[in-house]
C-alpha cells in the first residue's frame, strides 16, 4: 500500500406485394446501395423506408441534429442529479476524513455525450497511490526519489471500505431501491427526482505513473486506479482525456467533439438495423473520431455528410496501418488503445469504422 509524499425496424405485412420494396430488397440483399423511385399515393411522393441509405440531403439534416448536446433543460436536470448525489457523498465524514475527492467524469462532463444519452459518472478518489511503472524505469530509484512509502493496510481492505461507506451514504440519502451495488466497479444511482438520470460513482485510488527520466527529473502522469470487487485494475487518465480533448475541439475549429456526436448517434442507427454485430462502447467511439488528424475536420467545403465520411474513411486507414496500430494511444496519449487489458478488439474497431462507412453509402 502506498500513500503520497504527505498530501498524500420495419413491418413485414405486404413487404413483398409491393414491386419497389422486393427490388429495394434485392439490393440490400446483394449489399448494392439501392433508392428505389418514388411511387406517388394521393399527389405525394412517398421514399420507400429501406434501411441504412438516405441522400445526402436526408444524413445532413439528420447530422445537424445528431451533432448536439442535449437542450438546455436536460442539462439541468442531469446537473441536479448529478449534484444531489455528490452533495450526498460530502456529508459522508469518513471520505472526509480520509481526504476522499469527488470529482465528476465521463462523456457529460467532457461534452461528448449525445442527446437523451448523458453519461453521468462521479468518481470518489482516494489520495492513497498506486504506482505504475513504464519499462525500462529503475523502480527502486524512483520509489526512493519519489518519497514513497508504505501506507499499511492492503487496497483491497481499503476499496472495500470506500465500498460500504459509498453504498451506505447513497442508501441512506435516496433509499435500497435507487441504488445497485452490484457492479464490480461502479455502484449505480437510479432515478433521482423524477429524472431517467442515472449517476456511476466509482471508488478509485489515485494513480502515479512514473514514465522515465528527462533533463529535468522523472515524468509522472497522474491518473485514477480502479480495483474491481473480482480483484481487476483499471487503470484511467481522466484528466489527461479532458485536457487533450479541449485542445482537439479548438483545434479542429469546434468539429471533433460533434463528429463524436454524430458517429455515436450513428452507431445507435446501424445497432437498431442490424448493420451493427460487435460491442463498440462510447469511449472506444470518442477514441477513433481523435485519431484523424485536424485536417480531416476542417475542409471547408465540406457539408457535414462529407466531413464525417472523410474522418472516417482517414480512421479506417489508419486501423489498417499494419504494426503502427499498436502504438496508438487512448486520447489521453498515455494508455494503449488495443491494449490486452481493453474491453474491445482491433478487429471490433475495424469492423465499426468499416460498417459506418459503407453505411454512409454514396450520398
Amino acid at each position: 500500500m502506498l500513500t503520497g509524499k504527505g498530501n498524500g425496424r420495419l413491418s413485414m405485412g405486404s413487404f413483398l406485394d409491393n414491386p419497389f420494396q422486393r427490388a429495394a430488397l434485392l439490393g440490400l440483399l446483394t449489399n448494392t446501395p439501392h433508392r428505389p423511385p418514388a411511387t406517388t399515393l394521393l399527389g405525394l411522393s412517398i421514399w420507400d423506408p429501406v434501411p441504412g441509405y438516405r441522400s445526402r440531403q436526408e444524413w445532413n439534416e439528420r447530422f445537424a441534429h445528431w451533432e448536439r448536446s442535449e437542450s438546455d433543460a436536460e442539462t439541468q436536470r442531469i446537473e441536479r442529479v448529478r449534484n444531489m448525489v455528490e452533495q450526498a457523498l460530502g456529508m459522508n465524514s469518513w471520505l472526509a476524513s480520509e481526504g476522499a475527492r469527488i470529482i465528476p467524469q465521463g462523456s457529460f462532463t467532457n461534452r461528448t455525450n449525445t442527446r437523451l444519452d448523458a453519461d453521468i459518472d462521479l468518481r470518489v478518489q482516494h489520495p492513497v497511490l498506486k504506482l505504475q511503472y513504464d519499462y525500462g524505469v529503475n523502480q527502486f530509484d524512483a520509489y526512493r526519489e519519489g518519497g514513497y512509502y508504505s501506507a499499511g493496510s492492503s487496497y483491497g481492505e481499503l476499496n472495500s471500505m470506500m465500498r460500504s461507506q459509498i453504498g451506505s451514504q447513497l442508501i441512506g440519502a435516496f433509499g435500497r431501491a435507487a441504488v445497485d451495488l452490484t457492479g464490480k466497479k461502479a455502484i449505480r444511482v437510479k432515478g433521482l427526482d423524477g429524472s431517467r438520470g442515472e449517476v456511476d460513482v466509482v471508488p478509485c485510488f489515485t494513480l502515479h505513473h512514473i514514465r522515465g527520466q528527462t533533463i529535468l527529473g522523472r515524468y509522472t502522469a497522474n491518473g485514477t486506479a480502479i480495483l474491481s470487487t473480482v480483484g481487476k485494475w483499471t487503470l484511467n487518465y481522466p484528466d489527461h482525456h479532458a485536457a487533450n480533448g479541449i485542445a482537439k475541439r479548438l483545434s479542429t475549429k469546434l468539429q471533433f467533439k460533434r463528429v463524436v456526436r454524430i458517429v455515436k448517434r450513428l452507431r445507435a442507427d446501424m445497432t437498431d438495423r442490424g448493420i451493427l454485430k460487435v460491442e463498440v462502447p462510447s469511449f472506444l467511439v470518442e477514441c477513433l473520431v481523435y485519431l484523424a488528424e485536424d485536417q480531416y475536420f476542417t475542409v471547408e467545403s465540406d457539408d457535414r455528410y462529407d466531413r464525417v465520411k472523410r474522418v472516417l474513411r482517414r480512421v479506417s486507414e489508419i486501423l489498417d496501418g499494419g504494426l503502427y496500430v499498436f502504438i496508438l494511444n487512448e486520447i489521453n496519449g498515455i494508455k494503449p488503445l488495443f491494449g490486452s487489458d481493453q474491453a474491445w478488439t482491433l478487429d471490433n474497431a475495424r469492423s465499426f469504422v468499416k460498417s459506418a462507412v459503407g453505411h454512409l453509402g454514396d450520398a
